[in-house]
């Protein structure tokens, strides 16, 4: 009985309701078809009445809760007399002066009819208690926005976070494939020209050995890393302590690094010439804050194509 007594003051709005929809689809449609195809032309009057009953549906369920419903009855009352002028037109043009007012009066009665049931069914409330309502209404929203605003940041700092992971990944593997690289440089430089273990008549040519310890990453006997060792008054580095190294173990390593510059240098196919070699020669050692004279770079010449000569003898 509960029911049936609720849904007996809608039973009149939603009767003149569908009235109205099925008399606005047949109007529309029938007058659009002298315009169009009749498919098309009833396709557009369904979805006229759809939007009219949707905005009818939004602002009862709007009233029934208290809410503002002011788009959804500015075009139900938009929607109301284009109805009511289509339905007029459609009777007039059919000649039937009755069924033209009837027409135009079948909408409005059942906007009136629904506008009175939606006020007799929607939740009366006090203005203070619906400020309450959308002041709540409007903090959940704010929480929502907040919410959603934190995990778009944590998802921009997790993809930024992974970004830099992948980069110092891309960057490690970068370094060791250059590493690798320099390194099958250097052994061919060391197979095209081998160094005999002790050299006497040119300072600062190296062996395999300390080669491939530098290339390994170590310091070669007899040169201490920057800041591993400390000088005594005579001149000899000493300890593992945080001194800088003697003033001939550095001209020793500067002389040891240009004699292999020289040799990465010379080792192309052809060989350069000497006014080639001495102007690479010297804006390398530039380069690399190197030094070295001129007489010393034409002895790496000389020792480098001294080299070179037997094994050329050898391969023809």
């Amino acid at each position: 009985m509960n029911h049936i007594r609720k849904a007996a003051p809608w039973a009149l709005p939603a009767t003149l309701t569908a009235i109205a929809v099925v008399w606005a689809v047949a109007a529309i449609g029938d007058t659009l078809t002298a315009q169009a195809q009749p498919g098309f032309a009833y396709s557009v009057a369904v979805l006229y009445d759809a939007v009219w009953l949707y905005a009818l549906a939004q602002e009862t369920a709007h009233r029934r809760q208290g809410s503002s419903a002011r788009l959804p009855k500015v075009i139900g009352w938009t929607f109301l007399p284009l109805t009511v002028a289509v339905l007029t037109v459609h009777g007039l043009l059919a000649g039937d002066v009755l069924a033209a007012v009837v027409g135009a009066l079948i909408p409005v009665l059942a906007k009136v009819t629904l506008v009175m049931a939606i006020d007799r069914d929607r939740t009366r409330i006090s203005a203070r208690a619906q400020a309450a309502i959308d002041r709540t209404r409007a903090a959940t929203r704010d929480r929502i926005a907040v919410t959603r605003a934190v995990a778009a940041a944590r998802a921009d700092e997790t993809k930024a976070a992974a970004d830099i992971v992948k980069a110092a990944r891309e960057a490690e593997a970068d370094a060791v494939t250059v590493t690798h690289d320099a390194y099958q440089a250097y052994a061919g430089v060391i197979e095209q020209h081998p160094l005999p273990e002790a050299v006497e008549d040119l300072p600062g040519l190296i062996s395999d050995g300390e080669l491939e310890a530098l290339l390994a990453g170590g310091v070669p006997d007899g040169i201490p890393a920057l800041g591993t060792g400390v000088s005594d008054p005579s001149g000899t580095p000493s300890g593992t302590g945080g001194g800088t190294p003697s003033l001939e173990a550095s001209k020793e390593a500067n002389h040891q690094a240009v004699a292999l510059l020289a040799a990465q240098i010379y080792a192309v196919d052809p060989p350069p010439s000497k006014r080639k070699f001495r102007e690479v020669m010297r804006a390398a050692m530039n380069a690399r804050r190197l030094t070295g004279s001129w007489d010393t770079i034409d002895a790496l010449y000389d020792r480098e194509k001294a080299l070179a000569e037997p094994a050329a003898g050898e391969e023809s």
